[in-house]
């Protein structure tokens, strides 16, 4: 997996959530009860419907936040954060006021126009105004749509990282350096 981490004290003033097209709108969920019928059927009917309902319920149990995004009032994707933990052993310790990011998506029919980028840069925003830390993410190092997603966000470059839990304990093997990367992945060049 490749992390990416961002420090929230450093949002631009003048972040691009504020330069948006008119067509995008995005919405935070902090409960099942909070998601419309619709969007909650196309949420769940994307992959498996019986494991979706059960991720909602764990995630929402667990103090995860929902953030939808909406093109022309579609339901266009949707992306996770959790603060202070991780669903999962993670490959850092995260603190009180971190947050991470986690299982975005955004639906084949959207994909190409900037939708992912730009719900991730909002929700940095967003997290920043609140206060939180910093914030982070990981993707796996095929999966170069993503990876190109990430590149638009501001984010920054933290390591390579293998995880494997034995016995209850996890253990990370970490590459710090860009260069052991396939090298047709662009990753964002450190600040």
């Amino acid at each position: 997996m490749v992390l990416f981490y961002y420090d929230l004290q450093n949002f631009p003033i003048t972040d691009p959530i504020n330069n948006w097209p008119n067509h995008l709108k995005a919405e935070r969920k902090q409960s099942q009860n909070e998601i419309g019928k619709q969007d909650l059927q196309r949420i769940v009917s994307f992959w498996n419907p019986r494991l979706a309902h059960q991720s909602l319920e764990e995630r929402f149990r667990e103090g995860a936040t929902l953030w939808l995004i909406r093109s022309e009032g579609q339901l266009a994707g949707y992306g996770w954060t959790l603060t202070g933990h991780t669903m999962r052993p993670h490959y850092v310790p995260l603190g009180v006021n971190d947050v991470h990011l986690f299982d975005f998506l955004v639906f084949p029919e959207f994909r190409g126009r900037r939708i992912n980028p730009s719900l991730v840069t909002h929700i940095l925003g967003q997290l920043s105004r609140e206060g939180k830390t910093r914030a982070y993410i990981e993707v796996a190092e095929w999966n170069r749509t993503q990876l190109t997603s990430l590149n638009k966000t501001g984010l920054h470059f933290f390591g390579v990282a293998r995880k494997m839990s034995i016995l209850g304990r996890t253990f990370v093997e970490w590459k710090r350096d860009q260069d052991n990367l396939d090298q047709n992945v662009e990753i964002f060049p450190e600040s």
